[in-house]
């Protein structure tokens, strides 16, 4: 008989624990709070504008291994277009444009040349490359883990120009976080991860449908086809330790009793259940799950009457919007996205609207309610979009196993060695698997 693994949380890192423990001989059993899966990577329809709209845009990297590995599994990967190599538009200020690919070049060649070679328009200096090589690779992981992103800028005598094309743009697009506050260690970790190793596996991965149909449908037909259960609208109250070898999870609808258990849930959702249980081996580590802070990521869905005729994806550099995506499937929406969005989190929709025209106009040339006839809009604000990416906070990411036998974590913000990215996600989900199963051993 399989032994079960209970899973609290639906989201990516939830579905990959449940699809790597169907493969590894468990039953897993998924409890989630809403009636739908996919966390903060789905997509909704919207009653207003009467569209299909995803949470947020979310794009992956074509090195991202284990993801590709993770919708392989579900059948899905065809659904995401990889760049062969990493390119973009960089839009400044008076519609200064700059089409960037990455070379075909060993790395870092690949990304150092192309950039020099703009030196009109990006105003680097091959002193700012030089610097930023020598300097880096003799800073050890110990001292890089306690820097900011912009106390190691100044190690490497980056300067500001540098900064704001393209230091600035990847510590907001891979940590959610601001370079004075993001964490030097982890942005370097994604560096080489996905955009040093090799031009190959620079390229971004775009979707080309909505993000259910990605991740949360073709998941939840692996598991359900695996044996596998999920409980909808099953919210967890407390989790009882009731033997060595049984745990007790009690939902608003149901309990369950099982071997296994594993939270992928954000840390301040798990710490409303640890306040719930009686479980004082998890105090000190609660004090950690509240200490997190978190940013949030602003996506704002535009509709039009006609096309923007502009290469995509758009980075806008120095504009308080980061990214414009086209919406999968139509010519004429698109996805506007604010990174570390505090500024602009508690303003309204016609603040915001307004800030996009006047962006728009600034960096594009174009009047969006005039030229390009604009329907209509629809905000999504995800407040707690992933945790504060700082030096502080990586000491505070846990691993799998906690002071519990038996009770797992997964998540992107818990130690998987990366970002909190999809990638840190689903590796976070298989690591928790394979936990479980060296210790059924």
């Amino acid at each position: 008989m399989k032994d079960k693994v209970l899973i609290i949380g639906g989201g990516v890192a939830g579905l990959s624990a449940a699809v790597h423990a169907s493969e590894k001989g468990l039953l897993p059993i998924i409890v989630e709070k809403n009636r739908y899966l996919g966390g903060r990577v789905r997509s909704l329809e919207t009653s207003d504008v009467g569209k299909t709209i995803d949470n947020g845009q979310h794009v992956l990297s074509a090195a991202y291994e284990e993801t590709r590995q993770f919708l392989q599994k579900i059948g899905s990967l065809k659904k995401i277009f990889f760049q062969k190599n990493f390119h973009a538009l960089y839009a400044k200020p008076g519609q200064q444009f700059l089409f960037f690919r990455a070379a075909s070049l060993p790395a870092p060649f690949h990304f150092f040349l192309p950039l020099f070679t703009q030196r009109s328009f990006t105003k680097i200096q091959l002193k700012d490359f030089w610097n930023f090589w020598k300097k880096s690779v003799s800073v050890s992981n110990c001292k890089l883990k306690k820097m900011t992103i912009a106390h190691w800028l100044d190690v490497c005598q980056q300067n500001q120009d540098i900064r704001e094309f393209l230091w600035r743009p990847l510590s907001l697009s891979i940590l959610n976080t601001p370079l004075e506050s993001g964490s030097a260690y982890l942005l370097l970790k994604a560096l080489h991860h996905s955009f040093l190793r090799s031009y190959r596996k620079s390229g971004l991965g775009i979707p080309h449908t909505w993000l259910s149909e990605i991740f949360a449908d073709p998941a939840e037909k692996f598991i359900t086809q695996a044996g596998g259960e999920i409980f909808y609208l099953h919210s967890v109250q407390e989790i009882q330790k009731i033997s060595y070898r049984k745990w007790r999870v009690l939902t608003t609808k149901k309990t369950f009793e099982v071997p296994w258990v594993i939270s992928a849930i954000p840390p301040h959702a798990l710490s409303t259940i640890i306040s719930n249980s009686a479980l004082p081996e998890l105090s000190l580590f609660q004090r950690n799950l509240n200490s997190f802070e978190y940013h949030p990521i602003i996506t704002i869905n535009i509709f039009c009457q006609k096309p923007l005729k502009f290469d995509f994806p758009i980075l806008l550099i120095s504009s308080p919007i980061h990214w414009i995506f086209p919406h999968p499937q139509s010519a004429t929406s698109y996805a506007v996205v604010i990174s570390a969005a505090e500024q602009w989190v508690d303003s309204d929709r016609e603040e915001l609207i307004e800030m996009v025209v006047k962006e728009f106009k600034k960096y594009l040339g174009i009047d969006l309610k005039k030229d390009n006839q604009l329907l209509a809009y629809k905000i999504v604000k995800e407040k707690r979009a992933t945790i504060a990416q700082t030096p502080h906070s990586l000491a505070w990411r846990p691993t799998t196993r906690t002071e519990l036998r038996h009770f797992y974590l997964a998540g992107d913000w818990t130690a998987t060695g990366l970002p909190a990215t999809i990638e840190g996600a689903v590796l976070s989900g298989k690591k928790a698997i394979e936990a479980i199963v060296q210790d059924q051993r």
